[in-house]
This record gives structure tokens, sequence and C-alpha cells, in this order.
């Protein structure tokens, strides 16, 4: 009996150790499991957090936008009986940076080879504090017509038209620190107005109303100026209503300008200019001709008339007639070869003279 006893004993230690040796082996594989599974989801936590630290910095949105321009101006000036042989050399970058969804930061600068200096094109902040409305701080262009407003990229000539030369002679067109306020009615229609000034005796009033679709745009603008020339107080202005229509074969533009330029007297009281009325009237026809080509995308032809005249009262007025033809290469037409030829005939006491022929032909890139 006692070896029995010894015995039995002894088989439930061993059985005893045997089901500490399984339950061990258990505990093991489960503690290897759990360390295994918590691995990845640590790595998750990780994954998470960087991820939302990438979404925290892509709400910094930055835009670079700009322009080459390069080539030469052929200015045949027959009322002078001059020709001007000149360069174009041009560049221009915009840059565009929204820190967060209401704030946006616009700098802009051009580099004109003639005047061998870089100009601050625009520099201003702009805070949109609800749907409808944005206000706008800083040193921007005015708000006028199409002509006006459109840049290098946006127009086939190298110059802007004669009207536009002549609403910047009354100095109503140029860059000064403004605040403006942006009105926006539904999903077409703004409405702009600002406050200008470049010194304590010089002050702007820009205003302008503006609808946009997918395919039309028209916008009634004015600028009136204030300002002091020769120690004489001095009043402005200048207003624009244009239009621009997109079809499929062709994009036309209208504009008309009417303003007044006041009468300037030199410090002993002589008359230099007289008070007059101003107006003038542009249309424009382009037509984008797709190629279906990987080197040559566009042609597009394009013709412009425009009349101009100092004095609405006079019979005199001058016409401008252009025609042009730009080749389009790469993708959007990011390389373009422009080429214009265009006649300035004045108009005046019912004799017509011949003043300018002008031929420009430049190389644009755009980015």
């Amino acid at each position: 009996m006692m070896g029995y006893g010894a015995w039995g004993i002894g088989y439930r230690v061993r059985y005893f150790i045997f089901i500490f040796l399984i339950l061990n082996s258990q505990f093991s594989i489960l503690n290897s499991y759990a360390a295994e599974s918590g691995k990845p989801k640590k790595e998750k936590k990780v994954k998470e957090e960087v991820k939302t630290e990438v979404k925290e910095k892509e709400e910094v949105k930055i835009k670079i936008e700009g322009v080459l321009e390069a080539g030469f101006d052929i200015n045949n000036k027959l009322d002078k009986s001059t020709t001007d042989y000149k360069k174009i050399g041009t560049a221009k970058v915009d840059l565009s940076a929204s820190p967060v969804k209401k704030v946006r930061a616009e700098f802009g600068f051009e580099y004109k080879d003639k005047d061998s200096a870089l100009i601050i094109d625009k520099l201003y902040g702009q805070y949109n504090f609800a749907d409808f409305g944005a206000v706008r701080v800083g040193y921007m262009k005015k708000a006028f017509g199409l002509e006006e407003r459109a840049g290098i990229d946006e127009r086939y000539f190298h110059k802007r038209s004669i009207i536009n030369d002549g609403v910047e002679n009354l100095w109503l067109l140029e860059h000064d620190l403004t605040f403006q306020y942006r009105h926006k009615i539904g999903t077409d229609w703004r409405i702009i107005g600002g406050v200008s000034w470049l010194s304590e005796d010089t002050l702007y009033h820009n205003y302008s109303v503006e609808y946009e679709a997918s395919k039309t745009n028209l916008i009634l603008a004015a600028v009136i100026g204030h300002y002091t020339r020769f120690n004489e107080n001095l009043t402005a202005f200048a207003t624009s209503l244009s239009f621009k229509s997109s079809a499929r074969l062709c994009v036309s533009e209208a504009e008309f300008t009417f303003g007044h330029k006041p009468a300037v007297k030199n410090k002993n009281g002589n008359v230099l200019d007289s008070s007059a009325y101003i107006w003038g009237a542009r249309v424009q026809e382009y037509f984008p001709i797709e190629i279906p080509a990987k080197v040559l995308r566009q042609v597009i032809p394009v013709a412009e008339a425009a009349l101009y005249s100092e004095d609405l009262e006079s019979k005199d007025f001058d016409a401008q007639l252009r025609a042009g033809l730009t080749l389009g290469f790469a993708k959007k037409s990011a390389f373009q070869w422009r080429n214009t030829y265009g006649t300035v005939l004045r108009i005046a006491d019912g004799k017509k003279e011949l003043k300018r022929r002008r031929y420009d032909s430049e190389v644009v890139v755009i980015f």
C-alpha cells in the first residue's frame, strides 16, 4: 500500500507539472498575440497624428502665377517723321497665399526692361468676413473696365488702346493705397466701392457694379479723382461700361468710356490744358481656333477698332485699327508667339491724317 501511495503521489506531481507547462505555453502565446495586436494600434495612432498635422499644413494654400514677355516694337510716328525701335522685355509674377479659409494675401511685382526697375504691381490683404462680403486693404489697381483689368496673359496686344492712354493722362488709373469693400449679390453680381490716396492732397473714389456668369461679363465702373496741380485743386472723373461674351467660335468685347478732364493752369495762370469731356469706344473680336496637334495647340486671330476724342464738343477724334495673329504652343497655349499690326488715323476739321503705324512681335510664356 505504501508503494502504491508513493506512486500515486508521484503521478499527481507529474500531472500538475504537465498541466502547468501547457498553461504556461498558452499564456505565452496570448501575450505574444496581444503584443503584436497592440503594435499596429500604436502605429495607427501615430499615423492619425501625422495625418492631422498634414491636414493642418494643407490649409495654407500658396499659388504662384506669372508671365514672361520678350520681343520688339516698331513704332512709326508719321506725324513726327520718326520711327522708334524698342525692345520688349517684361516679367510679372503674382503670389497668392491663404493661411486660413477666409483670409488671402496677394503680392505681385513686375519688371520692365525699358524702366530697368522692379515695380510692385499689387500688395494687399483680403478678409472674407461673410459669404456676401469682403474687405481688401493695400496697394492695388483701381476697378475699371475690361481693358484696364486685363493683364498680359489676357490680352493679345502688347499695348492697350488709345482710350486707355487718354484716361491715364487724367491721373486716374494709378496704383495707390486703397481701402475697398466688395459685396456679393447672389452668384453672379458684385458691387465694389473703394477709397484710394497717394498723398495728403490726392484722393480717389472708385465704384463698380459687375455681372459675371460663365460666358458673359458686364462691368459698369467709375473713378473720381481729387488732386492738386500747380497749387490748384482739380477734380476729374472717368466712367466705363464694358461687355464681354464668350461663345464657342469667338470672344467679343465692347467698351464705352466717358469722362471729364479739368483745366490745368501753370503758376502764372496760363492755361496749359482746357476743360473738356472725353469719350471713347472700343470693340474687339478674337477667334480661338483649337488645333488637334501635340505642338501647335491654338491659332487665335484678333481684330480691334477704337475711337477716342479729347473734346466731346469738337468733331476731332482719333481712330485706331489693329489686327493680330497668335500661335499657341504646348498645353493651354502656355507658350505663345504674338504678332500685331496697328494704325492710328487722326480726323481733324474733316481731314484725315495717318499718325502712326505700329508692329509688334513677341514671345509670351504663361505659368
